[in-house]
């Protein structure tokens, strides 16, 4: 008994499972591909693994579905300077700041170009600068 229930708890572990990439293309937009983005001239903008077993259809709905809690957090926050010396809009330039880094840590997790990886990395380096500025 103790056997059957076992087998029967690592079966969807036998299930195979493929990846469908995210891509961007150089013009901007995106689209869903099954094969590495490269070969169709395009950025990976995100990688998704889906089950094999299903159709590419049900596959891109499942990795939207995966994508969709994701797009809420990841959004780029652009923030203006503004010369005032209140502290309250300095308390708030701080969190925005602290904001768009952790998005940048983000981004950084995922994988990217080099030369993403840099551009990344030099705005991190630019929020780190003004919040070290600002004293946050």
């Amino acid at each position: 008994m103790k056997w059957l229930f076992f087998v029967v708890a690592l079966l969807p572990l036998w299930a195979h499972s493929g990846s469908i990439y995210l891509c961007r293309a150089y013009s901007g937009g995106t689209f869903w591909a099954q094969a590495h983005c490269n070969q169709h001239n395009a950025l990976i903008e995100r990688i998704v693994s889906v089950p094999d077993s299903m159709p590419f259809d049900q596959q891109v709905k499942l990795a939207e579905q995966q994508r969709a809690p994701m797009n809420s957090t990841t959004t780029v926050t652009r923030t203006t300077t503004i010369n005032d010396s209140s502290a309250t809009n300095r308390l708030s330039e701080c969190k925005a700041l602290d904001a768009q880094i952790t998005n940048f840590d983000s981004m950084a997790r995922q994988p990217q170009s080099g030369q993403m990886q840099d551009w990344i990395s030099g705005e991190k380096k630019k929020a780190r600068d003004r919040q070290f500025y600002l004293k946050c």
